[in-house]
């Protein structure tokens, strides 16, 4: 499969407009280059019936989200996303298409999370937003017109580690939500594939950058075995909720998500594998840009409707 043609005008796009590096940038002015390129590659995505902030209450802090609603009858769901940006940068600006596209195309409310930002809080905080964040939404599921069993998590990059870490603790604590859809998945530290090292620069998302990214939202001390750090080397992920995983074919993390897959299917776990074979790392942003990545964000849409329909 060869790269997209519309991808390759966004990568030569990249390479001149997508500002400093995270090894040479600050925090605030790579926040703003990541949320300017978000809204150049996704200038007008689709209008929703409503959008409602939402301050989720906290341990600590509430944390600052925002409810999409589509233009629907009735919801078929709700979708609580983790968003991207390599534990330093997005937000809910960042990702405002990206909420309006797939709650579109799958019919659901989705609930974009605010969670806290490296380096100003490292490591487990972003944990800890994601984990109270979706114990709040099940207990209060009828504050969104939907029961618990309606509830799904869904992340991209090092938003898709949140989610799969966040769900399968409130597993262990006895409520579940209804599936999760993980796509191009960040899942730790110290993974080096062979896609890692065939795809590391100059498609969109570099490796030296998320190596940057790991040592801004960890402790140096930290140990990066640690199955919240880095679920892909944990040797059991039983009590992960069943998934759907969105593969990119030109992604550095190509080979780890298909890892994921292969993990969860041998604890057991209800897995399927969406792939993506011509588009890179980052194309859930690129919906008003390339033709492929829209398509595929529909085909993220309608999972997500097969899978809030088999919920019981």
């Amino acid at each position: 499969m060869e790269i997209d043609a519309q991808t390759e005008n966004v990568l030569r796009w990249l390479r001149q407009h997508s500002g400093p590096t995270v090894r040479l940038g600050s925090a605030e002015d790579l926040r703003a280059a990541f949320d300017r390129v978000a809204v150049h590659l996704d200038p007008d995505p689709p209008r929703m019936a409503e959008t409602i902030s939402v301050s989720v209450p906290g341990a600590d802090r509430a944390t600052p989200s925002t409810l999409f609603v589509p233009d629907v009858d009735e919801p078929s769901g709700l979708l609580v996303w983790f968003h991207g940006g390599g534990w330093i940068r997005g937000g809910l600006r960042s990702h405002d298409a990206v909420f309006r596209r797939i709650a579109a195309a799958s019919g659901a409310s989705v609930l974009g999370v605010g969670f806290r930002l490296a380096p100003e809080a490292q490591f487990p905080a972003q944990i800890e937003d994601a984990e109270a964040t979706l114990a709040w939404v099940l207990e209060n599921a009828g504050q969104f017109g939907v029961n618990d069993s309606v509830v799904a998590i869904g992340g991209d990059s090092t938003g898709g580690t949140l989610g799969l870490v966040a769900g399968m603790e409130l597993s262990r604590q006895g409520a579940k939500a209804a599936f999760q859809i993980l796509c191009y998945p960040s899942l730790g530290p110290e993974i080096r594939s062979e896609s890692f090292h065939d795809f590391a620069e100059d498609f969109g998302f570099s490796a030296d950058d998320l190596g940057r990214s790991y040592q801004l939202y960890l402790d140096p001390t930290q140990n990066h075995a640690d199955p919240r750090i880095s679920p892909l080397l944990t040797p059991d992920l039983h009590e992960a909720i069943p998934t759907a995983i969105v593969v990119a074919g030109f992604d550095p993390l190509r080979d780890e998500a298909i890892a994921l897959a292969g993990l969860l299917q041998g604890s057991g776990v209800e897995t399927e594998v969406i792939h993506e074979a011509s588009l890179i790392h980052g194309f859930l942003q690129m919906g008003g840009s390339i033709d492929a990545a829209k398509d595929a964000i529909e085909r993220v849409g309608m999972v997500l409707k097969r899978r809030f329909r088999q919920a019981p």
